[in-house]
């Protein structure tokens, strides 16, 4: 299954067939490393500040209650974590991680920031089906300073999402030298490789990558090529022997 998977990563840069936010990273994180969590904006602890009926509502969803989804939602509005939590699985239980995409991943920020790091898989679900152009820019701050944190906290879920979300053209934009900088010291402590492939991948996935872009990619895939992953490691390799193949004659 493996080399499999490592031959269709191969077929997808060489066709040149996939943009660099969808290329397939096969290669699982550890279960604890997924888990790591911190808290990004403490969590709503007491009724301080809620109208009538929220407080109501607070009480219902603690006793395990039916709770409208409006009520939900507003009360994740009052950075209620659990709310926020519970109105994104609704949200999915109902069919809608499609045409509420934006809001299934804002709610599930809203709820990782506050510590509820189980819903962070749906978090960066949702955000791969936003429009950069479109999602609101103070929503776009609220994926970013939550998956930033956890990133450097270690979760590498977060830190591959880090990865795919910047860039030209993407939810996050342009990939600043400093946060290039701070991915590839978290990739490195994290002695795996998988973000030196991904960031290799994503240069090797443009229409036409510049001589620049080809020596940084070469260079992330020989980092990558020490991982202690065997398949990171054979595919980086892999890549390796492609990029002597198909640029050979370049420049």
């Amino acid at each position: 299954m493996a080399m499999k998977v490592r031959a269709f990563l191969l077929c997808c840069l060489m066709a040149g067939a996939l943009q660099a936010q969808t290329i397939p990273m096969p290669f699982s994180d550890d279960a604890e490393t997924r888990q790591i969590s911190v808290t990004v904006t403490p969590d709503r602890r007491s009724m301080r500040g809620l109208p009538a009926d929220l407080i109501r509502a607070r009480r219902a969803m603690h006793a395990k209650q039916d709770v409208p989804d409006d009520s939900l939602r507003r009360l994740a509005d009052h950075g209620d974590g659990l709310a926020a939590q519970r109105y994104v699985r609704r949200l999915i239980a109902q069919g809608k991680a499609q045409s509420s995409a934006s809001d299934v991943a804002y709610y599930s920020a809203v709820a990782v920031g506050a510590g509820r790091v189980w819903t962070l898989p749906d978090m960066i679900e949702a955000m791969r089906l936003l429009d950069p152009n479109s999602e609101p820019r103070d929503r776009i701050r609220e994926y970013i300073k939550v998956l930033y944190a956890h990133a450097w906290a270690g979760n590498t879920l977060a830190l591959d999402a880090v990865v795919v979300f910047n860039g030209r053209d993407k939810l996050f934009g342009a990939l600043s030298d400093s946060t290039r900088k701070k991915i590839l010291a978290q990739g490195e402590q994290n002695a795996d490789g998988k973000v030196e492939l991904r960031m290799a991948t994503a240069l090797l996935a443009q229409d036409a990558p510049s001589e620049a872009a080809l020596e940084r990619a070469r260079g992330l895939l020989e980092k990558a090529y020490g991982s202690r992953h065997l398949g990171i490691r054979t595919t980086a390799e892999n890549l390796l022997v492609l990029m002597n193949t198909r640029y050979a004659g370049d420049g």
